[in-house]
């Protein structure tokens, strides 16, 4: 881990942002830290300090060390993996958290309605927006360790899809390859998943898939949980099924026309705790990153746990409740 100013080298009176980033996402690492350097100085802020994640660690101890820096906003530049490792260390804190996408997924980044493409943007919103608490899952599995995502976690396909994507075709031909590595995943057998949602213990189902997710659209822009929202206090199950009439036709309707529940492939719960057990062994994932097998677990949700910049004037992003505007009397204030 490297970064390259320290807070005593930057002005008191200046504000610092501290700059997570994944240096193996991008081809010219000193061009980007000139983008972002020369967005900080637009705002009047100091210097950039940047902090680099490893191969043994997705962003863990570089976030750790940003927080130790006292920067007043922290960025994460890099993958999901990344993302949520920033998050997990920033959850509970108060300190803002900025998005500068890069890679493939940025599923958080995508739900927030963050810009994608355009970094001097994405930079001017982690600087001068406005501040959204969003809640923040957990997950517990076999080995008894809390993680947290901040958009999905699941047992089953997800997580074989993810484990079998080659990253070098993912650079290639993003999102493609996530569908070459389902092909193969969707001819495996499923599982028996025992699911106590809020309490209530549901009936033993054999299903393809249990996913937990903090919002509606978890890949490819596929709203696959309805009605999930980053800030409801919320999590919603998403089980998939067979569909032994329509096979995966079926289930592609299903995605589509929203169906849930009743005869429908996938099934859906809202809730704030989940518990499933297993009858074997199933892959697990968060947030896209496999995480091994698990035959029983717990995902649950921290309410309003992350604070994260969004644009100002802010536009209705797809992830987040809708709101409605406040007009201050000029008069009055």
């Amino acid at each position: 881990m490297t970064h390259d100013a320290s807070p005593s080298q930057a002005p008191s009176d200046r504000r610092t942002v501290a700059v997570v980033i994944n240096p193996s996402k991008f081809t010219d690492v000193d061009e980007v830290k000139a983008t972002v350097a020369a967005g900080a100085s637009r705002a009047g802020w100091a210097e950039p300090l940047w902090f680099e994640t490893s191969v043994e660690d997705s962003g863990t101890a570089a976030a750790e060390a940003a927080l130790d820096a006292g920067a007043d906003v922290v960025c994460a530049m890099g993958g999901d993996g990344t993302v949520r490792a920033v998050a997990a260390v920033l959850r509970g804190t108060g300190v803002p958290y900025g998005l500068l996408p890069s890679g493939t997924g940025n599923l958080l980044a995508r739900n927030l309605g963050i810009p994608l493409t355009d970094l001097d943007d994405a930079v001017e919103i982690a600087l001068l927006g406005q501040d959204r608490a969003i809640d923040v899952g957990t997950a517990t599995f076999d080995d008894g360790e809390e993680r947290v995502f901040v958009v999905m976690g699941g047992v089953g396909l997800d997580a074989q899809i993810m484990d079998n994507t080659d990253d070098e075709l993912k650079k290639k031909v993003g999102w493609g390859a996530y569908v070459a590595a389902g092909a193969p995943a969707l001819f495996k057998g499923g599982f028996e998943a025992t699911l106590t949602i809020d309490g209530e213990a549901e009936e033993p189902t054999n299903c393809l898939m249990v996913l937990a997710c903090n919002c509606s659209s978890v890949v490819a822009n596929i709203e696959l949980a309805t009605g999930a929202v980053l800030d409801d206090g919320d999590l919603e199950l998403v089980m998939l099924r067979p569909n032994v009439v329509a096979g995966w036709l079926g289930v592609a309707i299903d995605v589509a026309t929203r169906n849930r529940n009743g005869l429908a492939s996938l099934k859906q719960w809202p809730g704030r705790e989940f518990e499933f057990e297993l009858d074997q062994p199933v892959l697990a994932e968060l947030d896209g990153d496999p995480v091994g097998e698990t035959t029983r677990g717990r995902f649950g949700v921290d309410p309003g746990a992350l604070i994260v910049r969004l644009p100002v004037p802010a536009a209705q992003a797809p992830g987040l409740s809708p709101r409605t505007a406040v007009v201050v009397d000029p008069a009055v204030a």
